[in-house]
């Protein structure tokens, strides 16, 4: 059976999900949930179409390894990454119109898509850059090293 991984935002639109296909939702897209005051959805949901499921710890480890590389490790929160690791493990489309999961997701080769917005149209690498002197850093890096300023993310110039 085919089926998708849905991202909190696509919850969110209260518009009819994908019919005749597997509905999977993350812990930390329920947490997400919870914490937006949208439980009584979330119950509807779980009861009619969508299942909870968590990703491996291999595949969580693979989307944070590859996230650095990509530089979206600080675009991206845990609820983000399970997700990416969930689709990873169940071979699901992940449906989402977070820009940064999508990206991690191509680049990852994650079959992913837009649900209300279009989707991305090429991957990024992202770098920080300081505010103050203008130095160059993997994307993870938050402060300066020289400066002491505080870094900015920026897309990376081939």
């Amino acid at each position: 059976m085919k089926g998708y991984v849905l991202d909190t935002s696509v919850l969110y639109y209260g518009k009819d999900l994908p019919q005749g296909f597997e509905c999977v939702i993350t812990p930390g897209v329920v947490r997400e949930l919870d914490k937006e005051g949208m439980s009584a959805r979330l119950e509807l949901l779980m009861a009619t179409r969508v299942r909870v499921s968590s990703p491996s710890e291999r595949s969580l480890r693979k989307v944070s390894e590859e996230s650095e590389k990509t530089g979206d490790s600080r675009r991206l929160s845990e609820a983000d990454k399970e997700l990416l690791a969930l689709a990873l493990d169940l071979g699901y489309e992940l449906i989402t119109d977070d820009y940064s999961i999508q990206n991690l997701a191509r680049a990852m080769g994650i079959p992913a898509r837009g649900f209300d917005q279009k989707g991305i149209a090429e991957v990024f690498v992202w770098q920080a850059k300081c505010k103050g002197c203008g130095k160059l850093f993997p994307a993870d890096v938050r402060v300066c090293d020289v400066c002491g300023t505080e870094t900015r993310t920026r897309r990376k110039k081939s």
